[in-house]
């Protein structure tokens, strides 16, 4: 059998075909990431998933210590983990929590070989979040950790932002989609998370990222 030339070596046809079969392994390996979602909170939540290529997955995690580790591959544009209140698990009520809470927003593998993240509250808040880049494997911009918590949520939200009501119980952002600059809304939000997106072009200083093959964490109640 002819021998098989690979980047110009030549090598058996089936040490070659084994060689090349454990660097794509490899290559796929330390390209993949995972996002490990967790709820500190002292009460259950459902924490739920998507993607631009992925369609909305929901988790019911446990108080305290609920966990739940998805797996977003070498690539995941638009991906987003958001959660809210109770053991729904229901992808359908998650949809219906997704403009009434806080997101993680993810963006695997982009542009330079890099992953980007960050919190938005653009559109509400409801949940203590916090995003951890986890043994990140290069310096990358603002590679570390975002934290957002609102306390005493029903004293906040005051107008023009409202109280969602179920199923997210969080408060909305009532300009943040719809303005470029900041208002009194909006700063409210910012006041209490200033490394969050609170409007739609708020994204100096609050869009962080790594060199893609990063692990991450989602906490909820970090």
């Amino acid at each position: 059998m002819a021998n098989t030339r690979i980047e110009g070596c030549k090598m058996g046809s089936k040490s070659g075909a084994f060689m090349a079969t454990c660097l794509l392994v490899l290559l796929i390996c330390v390209d993949a990431s995972t996002i490990n979602i967790k709820n500190q909170c002292s009460k259950p939540i459902t924490a739920c998933s998507a993607s631009q290529t992925a369609s909305t997955a929901c988790y019911v995690l446990g108080a305290g210590s609920g966990s739940q580790l998805i797996d977003v591959g070498s690539s995941w544009p638009g991906g987003i983990v958001w959660g809210f209140p109770g053991s729904s698990g229901n992808p359908g009520d998650g949809n219906n929590a997704k403009p009434q809470a806080n997101l993680a927003e993810f963006t695997i593998n982009g542009f330079s070989s890099q992953d980007s993240y960050d919190i938005s509250v653009v559109n509400a808040y409801n949940l203590p979040m916090q995003i951890d880049a986890i043994g990140h494997t290069g310096s990358g911009t603002n590679c570390g950790t975002i934290q957002c918590s609102i306390p005493n949520l029903n004293s906040f939200c005051q107008s023009p932002n409202t109280l969602t009501g179920p199923p997210g119980d969080g408060c909305y952002n009532h300009d943040g989609p719809n303005v470029s600059s900041g208002t009194s809304g909006t700063r409210a939000f910012k006041n209490m998370c200033p490394k969050t997106i609170t409007f739609t072009t708020d994204t100096v200083g609050t869009v962080y990222g790594c060199s893609t093959g990063t692990n991450y964490e989602v906490v909820f109640c970090y």
